[in-house]
C-alpha cells in the first residue's frame, strides 16, 4: 500500500503548509487563544510550544498515512500512462477511460480530452491531458491532507479543552489563592472524567473541613533544610554592591544651564565678556565665583557601596527536594470518612509534587500490595482510578514498608520521603525491617505517618520520624468542628 509520503514526493508537492495552518488554527480557537493570553507564569508559552511540536510531528503522521485504494490505483494508471508516446497513449485512451473510477474527480474532465486527443492527437494536447490529470491527483491528495490535518487537529483541541477545564476545576478547588507555579496545568494533563472532577471538588471541600491535611502537605512540600534554615539564621554579612549613581560629571544627557566655572561648557555670551575690556575682570570675577552660565549635563556612573545582607540559607547548603513514596491502607477499617481523607491528603501531595517537579510514587496496601507511579504523562489515569475505588480487606503495614524499602534502592527514589496513611490498627513490625529503616535514616530518608483513628498504636507511631493524629471517629470530628468554631 502506498504512503501519503511517497505519492507527495512523486507530484511534488509541500504539506508543511498544512501543518503550520492547522497549528494556527488550532491556537486561534477562542478557548485555547482566551488560555494563552492569560494564563499565568510560563503556562501559555508551554502550551505555544506544545502545539509547535505538534504541528511538526502532524508532517510525518501525514507522510505514513496509506491513500485510499482508489485513489491509490488512479495513482498508478497515472504513473503508467505519463510517460507512453503519442501513439501508444491514444491507442489505450479507450481503455483507460474504462479503467477511470466514476468518483474521481478527472473522469468528467478526462472524457472531453479523450476526445480531443483521438480526434487530433497531438504533443500538446498529450501534455495537457497529464498536466491535467496530475492536477486533479494533486487536488484529491491536498484534500486527503486537509481531512486528516483537520480531524488531528480537532482532536488535540479536544483533549486540550478537557485539560484546560481540569485545570480550571483542579485550581477553584486545591489552589484558590493562585499561588501554584504551575503544576496543576501538569497535573491537569490526565484523562480526568467529569465524575472525576466532582470527586475532586468533594475532597477539596475535605481539605477545608480538615485543615491539618493541607498542613501535612505543606511541610512535606518544605525541605529539612528549608526547617534549619529558619532555626538558625546566619548573622548578616557585609557584601559589596555596584549600583548607578548620577553624576553631572559625566556628558550623557543636556538636562538645562546652571552657574559654573567650566569653560568647555561655557555659554558663547559668556565668552563676549573676554573681548571687551570693561567686562573682562568681571568675567574672571565670575569664573572665580562659579557663576559663569554653563550647559548642565547629567549621567551616571558605576559606584560600590557596603550592604549588611542576611544568609538566606542556615549555614549550609540547601538539599534537593526528593520524591514522595505514599503508602495507603485500603483495609475495610479506612472505609468511609478515613477513607475520604486519605484520599484529599493523597490529592494535596500529588499536586505539591506537581508543582514542584517532585516524582511521586502510590502504594496501596491491605492484605496485598499494588504500585502506581504517578507522573503527568503517563500516570494520571491511574490516579483518577485510585479517588474512584472503594477500600477492603484487612491491614498488614510488613510488605507495604518492605517494598516502599526496596523502591528507595532505585535513584530516582533514593532521596524520597515515606508517608504511611493508615489506621495503624495492625501488628508490631518485625526488628530486621526497622533496622532497614534506620539503615534509610541514615541516608536521609525520613518516615512519617498519619494515623486516621484514636485507636492507632503508640509503640507503631513511634518508629516514624513525625506523627500525626486525625481521629476520623464521631467525637474526633465533632470536637474538631467545635474546636474551628
Amino acid at each position: 500500500m502506498i504512503e501519503i509520503g511517497m505519492m507527495d514526493l512523486a507530484l511534488l508537492m509541500e504539506e508543511g503548509e498544512i501543518a503550520g495552518e492547522m497549528a494556527l488554527l488550532l491556537a486561534a480557537s477562542p478557548k485555547i487563544s482566551e488560555f494563552i493570553r492569560r494564563a499565568p507564569g510560563s503556562q501559555g508559552k508551554r502550551l505555544k510550544r506544545r502545539i509547535m511540536s505538534w504541528s511538526e510531528r502532524l508532517n510525518e503522521e501525514i507522510k505514513h498515512k496509506p491513500v485510499p485504494v482508489v485513489l491509490e490505483q488512479e495513482y498508478q494508471l497515472y504513473q503508467r500512462h505519463k510517460g507512453l508516446p503519442l501513439s501508444e497513449l491514444v491507442g489505450q485512451l479507450p481503455a483507460l477511460l474504462d479503467l477511470l473510477a466514476p468518483s474521481s474527480p478527472f473522469a468528467g474532465e478526462a472524457r472531453s480530452l479523450v476526445r480531443q486527443l483521438s480526434e487530433h492527437p497531438s504533443e500538446g494536447l498529450q501534455k495537457l491531458f497529464v498536466e491535467k490529470w496530475r492536477s486533479s491527483l494533486v487536488g484529491a491528495l491536498l484534500q486527503l491532507q486537509h481531512q486528516i490535518a483537520e480531524a488531528e487537529r480537532d482532536k488535540l483541541r479536544q483533549e486540550i479543552e478537557d485539560q484546560l477545564l481540569a485545570n480550571r476545576t483542579l485550581a477553584d478547588a486545591l489552589d484558590p489563592h493562585q499561588i501554584s507555579a504551575g503544576g496543576l496545568w501538569d497535573l491537569a494533563q490526565g484523562h480526568w472524567h467529569k465524575r472525576s472532577l466532582e470527586l475532586i471538588k468533594q475532597y477539596a471541600r475535605m481539605l477545608e473541613r480538615e485543615p491539618l491535611l493541607r498542613e501535612i502537605a505543606d511541610l512535606l512540600g518544605r525541605s529539612e533544610q528549608d526547617r534549619h534554615s529558619r532555626e538558625r539564621p546566619l548573622p548578616p554579612v557585609p557584601i559589596q554592591e555596584l549600583a548607578e549613581a548620577v553624576s553631572d560629571d559625566v556628558p550623557d544627557d543636556l538636562v538645562g544651564i546652571h552657574p559654573g566655572n567650566d569653560l568647555m561648557r561655557m555659554l558663547p555670551s559668556e565668552a563676549v565678556m573676554l573681548g571687551l575690556p570693561e567686562l573682562e575682570l568681571e568675567f574672571y570675577r565670575r569664573y572665580l565665583e562659579r557663576r559663569l552660565l554653563s550647559y548642565q549635563c547629567r549621567g551616571t556612573l558605576p559606584r560600590q557601596r557596603l550592604l549588611l545582607r542576611t544568609p538566606q540559607t542556615g549555614g549550609a547548603d540547601p538539599q534537593s527536594r526528593g520524591p514522595f513514596i505514599v503508602c495507603i491502607d485500603t483495609s475495610g477499617s479506612m472505609g468511609g470518612y478515613p477513607e475520604e481523607c486519605a484520599k484529599a491528603l493523597f490529592l494535596a501531595l500529588l499536586k505539591v509534587a506537581m508543582d514542584e517537579q517532585r516524582g511521586c510514587f502510590l502504594m496501596l496496601f491491605s492484605t496485598e500490595v499494588a504500585t502506581l507511579e504517578i507522573r503527568a504523562d503517563t500516570g494520571l489515569d491511574q490516579a483518577e482510578r485510585f479517588l474512584s475505588m472503594s477500600f477492603h480487606g484487612g491491614t498488614d503495614l510488613v510488605p507495604c514498608l518492605a517494598q516502599a524499602l526496596e523502591q528507595l534502592k532505585e535513584p530516582a527514589f533514593a532521596k524520597a520521603d515515606v508517608l504511611v496513611i493508615s489506621d495503624f490498627i495492625a501488628q508490631s513490625l518485625p526488628h530486621s525491617l526497622l533496622d532497614q529503616m534506620n539503615e534509610r535514616r541514615r541516608q536521609q530518608t525520613r518516615f512519617h505517618a498519619v494515623a486516621m483513628s484514636r485507636h492507632a498504636k503508640p509503640a507503631l507511631l513511634r518508629v516514624f520520624d513525625n506523627s500525626w493524629l486525625l481521629d476520623c471517629g464521631l467525637r474526633g470530628r465533632l470536637l474538631r468542628r467545635w474546636q474551628q468554631r
